[in-house]
């Protein structure tokens, strides 16, 4: 029988890659750009990353290891809101430890991710162009069960159709945004629990 890691451990941070369950905390509220709103209070979802092999240490003494977000997912059974991550952008990240040393100084930590998605809504695609910023403060754990992840700001989102090169389009040209991405109080992607996915 296998041992679980110890996911406090700062060790299992290099080198690893998790599945977890995802909820939104808060009402996530689609804003159109014509007034009309969109209340989504049932969004639940999936999320992969994987952390890198190496670590570098910054001037204050901090390590700092990049990760990659693999895979995000929400949906709304109530909305038929669908949100998955652009596959045309990279969605990257950094953990980085609060205190100085090595890889056992990996946990406590924080973390960043800029996310590049693709929401799916009434038969339409939209995308964001400049990233959304997700962060959380002292994380202890990795993967971060339990942790809330929050938006730095409000995100705008272009129709695809409108974006000279679609998925791939980095600038947005003469198109205009077509909705936003907030809420009524605190949002947030939540880490619900672990997925385990077999490895044999």
């Amino acid at each position: 029988m296998t041992t679980a890691p110890d996911r406090s451990d700062p060790l299992v941070v290099p080198n690893s890659q998790h599945h977890v369950g995802l909820s939104i905390r808060g009402r996530l509220t689609v804003l159109f750009s014509d007034g009309e709103t969109l209340d989504c209070a049932d969004v639940k979802g999936l999320s992969a990353v994987r952390s890198s092999a190496e670590f570098i240490t910054l001037p204050d003494g901090r390590p700092q290891i990049p990760v990659t977000r693999l895979m995000t997912h929400f949906h709304s059974n109530e909305t038929g809101l669908l949100i998955q991550q652009n596959p045309a952008r990279p969605n990257l990240g950094l953990l980085t430890g609060l205190q100085p040393g090595g890889a056992e100084a990996l946990l406590p930590a924080d973390v960043v991710f800029e996310q590049y998605l693709i929401i799916s809504l009434r038969g339409s695609l939209y995308l964001n162009l400049d990233p959304l910023v997700m962060e959380a403060k002292a994380i202890t754990t990795f993967p971060p069960v339990g942790t809330t992840f929050l938006s730095r700001t409000p995100t705008t989102f272009y129709d695809v159709t409108e974006l000279e090169g679609g998925l791939y389009a980095t600038e947005p040209g003469s198109a205009k945004p077509r909705l936003a991405l907030a809420s009524t109080s605190v949002c947030g992607s939540h880490v619900t629990h672990e997925i385990e996915i077999p490895t044999d």
